[in-house]
């Protein structure tokens, strides 16, 4: 693979340090989210 994606807002620092090339970031900019049940 060329990319590696591992990692969110949340454990980014953890996931670039395990090699990951892409971070999902939503919740540090849309904030954490209420899940309707």
């Amino acid at each position: 693979a060329t990319a590696l994606s591992a990692g969110m807002s949340g454990d980014y620092e953890s996931a670039i340090s395990h090699g990951a090339t892409h971070i999902r970031v939503g919740s540090s900019i849309l904030g954490s989210r209420t899940l309707a049940m």
